[in-house]
């Protein structure tokens, strides 16, 4: 192929890719269904692709090459995404961390969760293995990597199953996309019926149902004449650079340098490093790189709104590309241990979070705790809704107690990530089980000395 032919397959692929959130945009702003689900455009344009596409229906006339690349598309625009989140960082103060007590509760509870999704995953297909179900090595990472990462972590288990040379590496994939999107549903409903169920016991502080939310959150749009958010601060001049283009191309070059480290890597022969993902890297170079920033006092061109928007633009076209391209039939054929792993994650995330948010966190304890659940079983964004949905002009410190106790647990979860793949895939399922045993009991020691000297809620 040449170059300009493989230009070109991209172009139409992002067409196809732009037409499915096009129509999931018309759908979620007009069915009830995906209203009330609050589902995002890009899930529902997923479930179209997948459905209308060559791997059930054949309806939607997308040739081999163009799904070579759709399936491509999670690992190479997660490298971006998770490299931007050092932008518009601020100094670690861990004298100001120590003195917030409920955002520490919060950030062992998000770590304590993750531990025991990763071991829930695997023990399960441990039981599978034994009862004679056919699995992978690797098989129940997805759990923790779908329901905590959301679609994203698709293509970054792809990449680092490739990177171990592992030929399942696909179908892990898939199964990603499906866990991240039963979490994402799940988390949703789940939220929403454990916020009526509080406001109707008088545990919330603000809305006294979840309905009160306001509609342009439910339809996924601003009405005619209302007042609309800003997208950021422009921080450069147009006839020099756009401000988009300054935090786009900031990103590419953090991609860049973890793709050179990478190659480079992989060249010396450095099995443990060569075998981890590209991302993990390109978030490194993106610290060296922010830190720079920061030294030569130029961190003010950058904007966290407008970097959300970049990340966010993004991310939509990772998870419809994700959805998409599930190998449906291979994920079937796991559909047993599959099942277990889901339904377990949804019964044992919103127990735990709800059970020790009530008895730990005090004050604002139902608000405080739809972030972490919908962190736990979606991505961010999602617990950021929940929280809306509870607190809708923010008046609580949920949503802010919510983003720096995310941000603290990225510093234990992204490294847990790096580290679980390579050592599963060479211990097994039994081992890598246990080794996430040891890790929940030492957050749930940790969260039980944080929190015991801390009053029950009385209600």
């Amino acid at each position: 192929m040449t170059a300009s032919a493989a230009v070109t397959l991209i172009i139409k692929t992002f067409i196809v890719l732009s037409v499915l959130l096009l129509v999931g945009t018309f759908l979620r702003a007009k069915v009830k269904l995906f209203q009330n689900l609050y589902l995002p455009a890009c899930v529902i344009g997923g479930f179209l692709g997948l459905l209308l596409g060559p791997k059930i229906l054949g309806l939607l006339p997308v040739p081999e090459d163009m799904m070579a690349v759709i399936s491509s598309l999670p690992g190479i625009l997660f490298t971006p995404i998770i490299a931007a989140l050092p932008i518009c960082s601020a100094p670690f103060d861990g004298a100001a961390i120590k003195k917030q007590k409920v955002v520490l509760i919060m950030t062992v509870l998000l770590c304590l969760v993750g531990s025991i999704q990763f071991g829930t995953g695997l023990f399960v297909n441990a039981g599978f293995s034994l009862a004679g179900f056919e699995t992978y090595r690797s098989f129940g990472l997805e759990l923790a990597q779908g329901f905590i990462g959301g679609h994203g972590q698709a293509g970054a288990t792809g990449g680092m199953l490739q990177a171990l040379n592992q030929p399942y590496w696909e179908t892990a994939q898939g199964v990603v996309s499906t866990t991240a999107t039963v979490g994402l549903i799940g988390g949703l409903v789940l939220g929403i019926v454990l916020l009526n169920i509080a406001a109707r016991k008088g545990y919330t502080t603000i809305v006294k149902q979840a309905s009160d939310v306001p509609l342009e959150m439910r339809t996924g749009y601003y009405a005619k004449g209302q007042k609309r958010p800003g997208m950021g601060e422009q921080t450069t001049i147009t006839n020099s650079i756009e401000t988009l283009t300054l935090h786009l191309a900031v990103l590419l070059l953090a991609t860049g340098a973890g793709y050179v480290i990478a190659g480079w890597l992989n060249r010396l022969n450095w099995s443990l490093l060569g075998a981890l993902a590209t991302w993990i890297y390109a978030l490194f170079a993106m610290y060296i790189i922010w830190f720079i920033i920061r030294k030569c006092k130029i961190e003010h061109l950058f904007d966290e709104k407008v970097k959300n928007t970049v990340t966010g633009l993004l991310s939509d076209y990772l998870i419809v590309a994700a959805i998409t391209s599930i190998p449906i039939k291979v994920v079937i054929s796991y559909w047993a241990p599959l099942l277990t792993m889901c339904v377990l994650g949804l019964i044992i995330t919103p127990s735990i979070v709800w059970f020790f948010s009530k008895r730990f966190i005090g004050d604002y304890w139902v608000e405080r705790s739809l972030g972490p659940l919908g962190c736990l079983t979606g991505v961010f964004i999602t617990g950021m809704l929940l929280i809306k949905m509870a607190d809708p002009d923010f008046k609580t410190p949920a949503i802010n107690d919510y983003s720096l106790a995310y941000t603290l647990h990225n510093f234990y979860m992204i490294p847990l990530v790096a580290a679980i793949f390579p050592f599963v895939v060479s211990n097994g399922a039994v081992i890598g089980g246990l080794g996430c045993l040891v890790l929940t009991v030492v957050w749930f020691v940790l969260l039980l000395l944080l929190g015991r000297n801390r009053p029950a809620v009385k209600q």
